[in-house]
């Protein structure tokens, strides 16, 4: 373990400034004189109401999709049973705030769809409204669930499937009785995930006029400018994260399942008739969250987009700097971070607190830091060009780096790290040629995955962002939140088509270690 010291000297900096940030933000919030007239009890009731109806009701639909799809395509064999399993996952590149202004595009009362089918007698319904928002939601994030509950099943096998059938019990019985109780922690867990990015959003929700939090500390800011009014709202939010984490882990405390001993066969055959049956069920899935969102895009883009190759260009160079910038700086603490897990016990409670920002939304970090530079030095944290917003996104994305990173440590033997030769003055060779290359994959995995959600994250961009620094995500905003449905599609279809690169090469990493 000597070879790790000299990592402490990167990861304690990290460490101690998101310990003080979480102290000062929560002192903040909650020991300052706020805004009563806008922070009334209704208003505060009202915030918590859609909030929790919103990200609890997403959360459920996104599993009732997620689970029997997962189901589906892992145990079945049917017509293009291989295409959708990774089809069904590409709905992760659509924003939900993307998803929100399509489907309210196509909804509204003069959109072509709904004229057309006002002259068959019927009339679309508004989804401007909690059950609208939820499966909207439900779109963009049911892949969470469904990426990880495809993988539990794998690692489960079939073999216990066709056991429990062999004792009697038909598909559904076998299904209700032994495959969904041993999906229980990993379907709880990713609707957990669920919830934290229903409760993060605030484009989604602010193009379909519903009141949650993000939406109320963006008010409070930029509004009403009560600084700490915004504050105390992200403070509440944080205690709301806080029980639902508490929730989760007491929900699947003694769940883990064994799964090493489990065998893989091969997938269940069906006749004809039921094969078509699923074949159906995940082509019509797929039309819905990835074919018609996609095609709306193109049919905007093609009849009205006044964006020049140059404010397209501008753009995507300010997401993929964004994205890079946060990305690099994301791994390199979280490659530290996790280094010195694995060598300094004492400070292990601290660095899983300095690396649990995945939970809390952007617009609470980043209401934080605002709040924090302001009262402290007496500036905006803006002024400093994006150097906030990445240390936001920092915050933020450090959680699923260090968690990748920290497992793939943890596959080490401590007999072959206790026999390096390497002397601790050689930290850098010990580092390069036997902890990288197991980090390796994770690290790449780690800089894919922070660099597609930094340049979809939205809140903690239109908030941070220097002046008149814009990228895809914020554009997309001010479009939206002026009903020019048509102007946001061209923005939306190259942060799409980037996000879709990203997700090919993640399911691509994903199957190579598998392979390995």
């Amino acid at each position: 373990m000597q070879n790790l010291k000299m990592w402490n000297y990167f990861s304690l900096p990290w460490v101690g400034f998101a310990i003080s940030f979480f102290i000062v933000f929560f002192f903040l919030a909650f020991f300052n004189e706020v805004d009563n007239s806008f922070l009334s009890n209704k208003y505060l009731i009202s915030l918590f109401f859609n909030t929790i109806i919103l990200s609890f009701s997403s959360a459920l639909i996104s599993a009732l999709i997620a689970v029997p799809l997962a189901i589906l395509v892992t145990f079945y064999k049917f017509p293009g049973h291989k295409f959708f399993n990774w089809a069904l996952s590409l709905s992760i590149a659509f924003p939900a705030y993307v998803y929100a202004f399509i489907f309210v595009g196509i909804f509204e009362y003069a959109s072509p769809v709904s004229e057309y089918l006002r002259t068959l007698n019927i009339v679309l319904p508004s989804i401007k409204n909690i059950f609208g928002a939820s499966l909207i939601m439900s779109m963009a994030l049911f892949p969470y669930i469904f990426l990880i509950t495809k993988a539990q099943l794998s690692s489960v096998g079939i073999g216990i499937f066709k056991a429990a059938k062999s004792l009697g019990s038909n598909d559904v019985k076998a299904i209700i009785k032994v495959i969904l109780p041993s999906l229980k922690p990993t379907i709880i867990a990713g609707m957990a995930l669920v919830i934290f990015e229903t409760i993060s959003d605030f484009g989604g929700v602010s193009t379909l006029r519903i009141d949650t939090f993000t939406v109320g500390i963006y008010d409070a800011w930029f509004g009403y400018q009560s600084y700490f009014s915004a504050a105390r709202l992200a403070g509440y939010l944080v205690i709301f994260v806080f029980f639902i984490m508490f929730l989760t882990k007491y929900f699947i405390r003694d769940n883990n399942i064994d799964s090493k001993t489990a065998e893989v066969f091969q997938k269940i055959e069906l006749g004809k008739i039921k094969q078509t049956i699923l074949s159906l069920i995940c082509l019509m899935v797929f039309i819905i969250v990835f074919c018609i969102p996609f095609t709306q895009l193109i049919i905007w883009y093609s009849s009205d987009s006044d964006l020049s190759f140059y404010d397209n260009f501008y753009l995507l160079v300010n997401s993929l700097i964004i994205g890079i910038s946060a990305s690099l700086f994301t791994i390199l603490f979280a490659m530290a971070l996790s280094l010195s897990f694995r060598n300094l016990k004492k400070l292990r409670f601290l660095i899983s607190i300095s690396t649990s920002g995945y939970a809390i939304p952007g617009s609470v970090i980043s209401a934080g830091l605002l709040i924090s530079f302001y009262v402290l030095f007496d500036t905006s944290i803006t002024l400093y060009g994006i150097y906030g917003l990445i240390i936001c996104l920092g915050l933020r994305f450090m959680t699923p780096a260090f968690n990748y990173i920290s497992a793939s440590l943890s596959n080490i033997p401590k007999s072959a790290e206790n026999a390096l030769s390497i002397k601790p003055r050689d930290s850098l060779k010990a580092f390069k040629y036997f902890y990288l290359p197991q980090m390796q994959p994770a690290i790449l995995l780690s800089i894919m995955i922070v660099f597609i959600e930094a340049i979809k994250e939205q809140p903690a961009t239109l908030l941070l962002r220097p002046v008149n620094f814009d990228t895809l995500s914020t554009k997309i905003y001010n479009y939206t939140s002026e009903g020019q449905w048509e102007m946001a599609a061209s923005p939306s279809l190259i942060l799409i088509m980037l996000s879709l690169i990203f997700v090919y090469l993640i399911n691509k990493n994903i199957d190579l270690n598998k392979n390995i």
